[in-house]
Order: structure tokens, then sequence, then C-alpha cells
């Protein structure tokens, strides 16, 4: 027992030292500030808040008048944040709110068109063991604007008339055709449901620099709670209809959830308060070091996906590496020297493997258009195998340590950028 202890407490410290040390350029991470850190209440996760419905106070078990509260002032946040009727803070990822909507808006046979380069819950569900009685359909993608094909897809919802469009995306770099689509399933099929996948553009979104989507015609948005918008790990759903909110609570407990780990509460509401004073800032400086890390890749001699579109209006920046390898070789190559981004797919027309690569972490630590080709000039000697770039890349990571963009909780409440 001594040496598995000495052995966890080595592992935590390793993995601490070395994450410390590295350029974070994972596009589904983020770090919460130590403002919001300080609103994650451990003590909370001892704790059982559990209700069937959508209504806090209807707490199955005592002793949770104060913990209703704080979900009401968290929803309260987030209303105010995103202009959304009705939020629900309970799933635990945004892999489950999308399940959750699943459950509560689909029917046994229903057809679901939903984009593939996405979660694909339909398709999960459908192929599942338990074989849910959906029907996926793919949402055709325009490989050349990294964008959804517009004209095929108005002619799938003509054709098939489909119960749920479920649209968003794991990678995420241009706002899609949000009202389009809405207006193309009022014509076909009313009481169609679009719902929105945010997870991965949500900081942007609220920091009022990408579609707002709820306002262009999305029946319901659902999210994870970190990755761009840097909260507690965790999921929620969010509309403007009643009727689909009272749906998503009878599908949220306790089908899929009951009790929704406490702790995190606070801090979310944290969170939404800290992006209602700084997001806009942070937003902006996050597409601009995107398109600067772009263009220096660029000029490196990388292509781009979406270049000529100007690489990205989010986090995201895909460069294509079929020069060095595969994406998952060239992900192996960049750990190697402390650079950590993920290897992905890229579309035919721009050939086979790419990096899935988000700014937004090393953006909150002190990242700045200038430090783009320094970062650039780290992953390509990287992936060329070059000895130096691991002693670059700590330097570059410990210039990192500052976070902005927050709410300085030791200044009488004051805010600070």
């Amino acid at each position: 027992m001594r040496e598995q202890l000495a052995r966890l407490r080595s592992l935590v410290d390793s993995q601490r030292e070395y994450r410390d040390q590295c350029l974070n350029l994972i596009a589904s991470e983020n770090t919460p500030s130590p403002f919001v850190e300080g609103m994650i209440v451990e003590a909370l996760n001892r704790r059982y808040g559990f209700y069937s419905g959508s209504d806090p106070d209807n707490q199955h078990y005592r002793g949770t008048k104060q913990v209703a509260e704080l979900e009401k002032l968290a929803q309260e946040t987030a209303r105010d944040l995103f202009c959304a009727e009705h939020v629900d803070l309970r799933a635990l990822s945004g892999n489950i709110a999308g399940i959750i909507a699943m459950f509560a808006l689909g029917e046994p046979g229903d057809k679901v068109l939903e984009v593939q380069n996405a979660h694909r819950y339909a398709h999960k569900l459908a192929t599942s063991n338990l074989r849910v009685d959906l029907e996926p359909i793919a949402v055709p993608w325009d490989g050349p604007s990294f964008n959804i094909d517009l004209d095929a897809t108005l002619e799938l919802i003509a054709e098939h008339r489909p119960k749920l469009v479920v649209i968003g995306s794991a990678t995420f770099l241009f706002p899609q055709p949000v009202r389009e689509i809405r207006d193309a399933l009022d014509q076909h099929r009313p009481d169609a449901i679009l719902v929105y996948d945010a997870a991965h553009v949500m900081g942007m979104i609220a920091g009022g620099r990408f579609q707002q989507p709820l306002a262009e015609g999305a029946d319901v948005l659902i999210t994870s709670t970190h990755k761009t918008l840097a909260g507690p790990q965790g999921g929620m759903l969010m509309t403007n209809d009643g009727d689909l909110f009272d749906q998503i609570g009878e599908a949220t407990a306790p089908l899929v959830i009951a009790n929704h780990h406490l702790a995190r509460i606070p801090a979310l509401a944290a969170t939404f308060l800290e992006w209602k004073a700084c997001g806009s800032a942070y937003a902006d400086a996050i597409i601009a070091n995107a398109k600067a890390l772009a263009g220096a890749l660029e000029a490196r001699g990388l292509p781009i996906v979406g270049a000529e579109h100007g690489y990205t209006e989010s986090h995201t920046v895909i460069p294509v590496v079929d020069a060095y390898g595969t994406g998952a070789e060239v992900a192996e190559r960049l750990e190697a020297c402390h650079i950590i981004a993920g290897g992905t797919g890229v579309p035919d027309e721009y050939g086979s493997h790419g990096l899935r690569i988000g700014v937004q972490e090393v953006t909150r630590y002190g990242m700045d258009e200038d430090d783009a080709d320094a970062i650039a000039g780290c992953i390509v000697d990287a992936m060329a195998g070059e000895s130096s770039v691991k002693e670059r890349a700590i330097e570059l990571a410990n210039r990192f340590k500052t976070v902005r963009f927050t709410i300085d909780a030791e200044a009488n409440g004051g805010e600070r950028l």
C-alpha cells in the first residue's frame, strides 16, 4: 500500500508539472480562472440535488433550500448572458446534453438530420445495443468552405421532412446557416425542431462574437460549459420555448441525471458573470489569435482549411499536415515537444490529415497576435523533428502564466481585464 500511495502522489505531481510546462492547443480544453475555480464548492459534492421536471425548488432531498437558490441564481445569470428564457444546467457534459435532447424531443421512427463531424447523437443511439428507433441522416457538408452544404441540405429537408435537425460541429470554424434551415423546416415541417450544438463556440457566443443561434431560429441550444466558455466541466440546454423546456426537464431526471454534481453550480454562475464583464474582449482576442496563428502556419508552408474564407471565425485552426505524416503521428511528435494538439481528418479537397488546434487557453494566459509566429515555428519545427523545440515550447509556456479576462475577486469585487 505504501508503494501504491507513493506512486499515486508521483503520478499526480508528474501530470501537474508536465502540463504546466506545455503549450496547450487542445480545442476542447480550457482552464477556469481563479475567480471561477474559487467558486467550485467541493463540500456540495457530498450532497444530493435531485428534482424531476424543470423546477429546482422541487427537490427530493431535504436540506437543499440553499442548493435550489444557487441553481436558480446560476440559471438567472445564464438567461441574462445568453438571452434565453429557459436554462437547464443538470447535464454533466455536452454529450449528455445532446443525449437528453434526443430522448426529450424524439419519438420512435423520427428522421434526424445531423452534422457528421459532430457528436451524432441520433446515430449513436440508433446504432447502440439499445437500437433506439431513430433514423439518422447525414447533413451534407461542403469541404472547401468547411460548412454545411446549404442547397443540398434544403433538398434533404424537402425530401425527408425530418422531425429533428442537429447542427453545430466538433471542429467549428464558421457560423452555420441557422435561419435558412429554420425557414426550410417551417415550409416543409413546421413542427420540426432545430437543435444547435454550441459546445465548441459557446465562449464566442457568450462574448457576442459568433452567431446567436436562438435569435436566428434554433429551438434548442445544447452545449458543454468548459471549452471556450472556460467554466467547470459540465453541460447545459437552453430554449425560448416553455413546452420544449418541460420536455427537456422530464427527460433529464430521473432518466439520465439523478444528482447533478452540485460543486460546479456556483462556479457556473461565476463563469456567466465573468463573461458578462469581460467576455467580448476575451472572444475578440481568441479570434484574432486564431487568425494570426493560421496565417503564421500558412506562411511556413502549411495549407490551412478555410483559408479562402479567412481561416476561422472561432478558436479553431486546422492546418493540413500530409507532408509530415498522419494527424496522430504529428500530434505525438508535438506532444513529445510539450505542444498539445489533436490529430483530425480534413476534407478531401485539402488532403487527408490535419491538426485541430485551439487557442482559447493560451489566449487566456497571455498569448497575443505577436506570439503567433513563435508558436507556429515551434509547431512546424516539432513536426519536422527538430531537437531544440521542446526547450522553446517550455519557454513560451512559461511566458503564458497571467490569467486575463477575469473578474478580480480580491479588489473589492472590481473587474479586471
